[in-house]
């Protein structure tokens, strides 16, 4: 089974490595929120994932959602154009934060 990676680049940064799928999406769905402290901005880059289904678009909303909790402005990298089609479609792409 092809696996994800969360990795924390720096305080504020984070990177996404891997395939981001139903299969995989669960195992990192905490781990964003774990390492969160007292940033007040931070960055994810998926410029790494290779793969990616509505399960990703349903973990960057739970992300998404986390952090306005904590008043934490984030920054979307490099979505995948897989990502891309599947927030156009689901009427998503206006709300997302996204840095290319």
């Amino acid at each position: 089974m092809a696996a994800v990676e969360l990795k924390k680049v720096s305080d504020e940064a984070f990177s996404i490595k891997g395939v981001l799928m139903m299969h995989t999406v669960m195992s990192i769905l905490n781990e964003l929120s774990n390492c969160l402290d007292t940033q007040t901005d931070i960055s994810i880059d998926f410029s790494e994932v290779e793969n990616s289904d509505s399960a990703a678009v349903a973990l960057i909303i739970a992300w998404l959602a986390k952090a306005k909790q904590q008043n934490i402005k984030v920054h979307l990298l490099h979505l995948p154009q897989q990502i891309l089609d599947i927030a156009k479609a689901s009427d998503l792409l206006e709300i997302l934060p996204i840095n290319q």
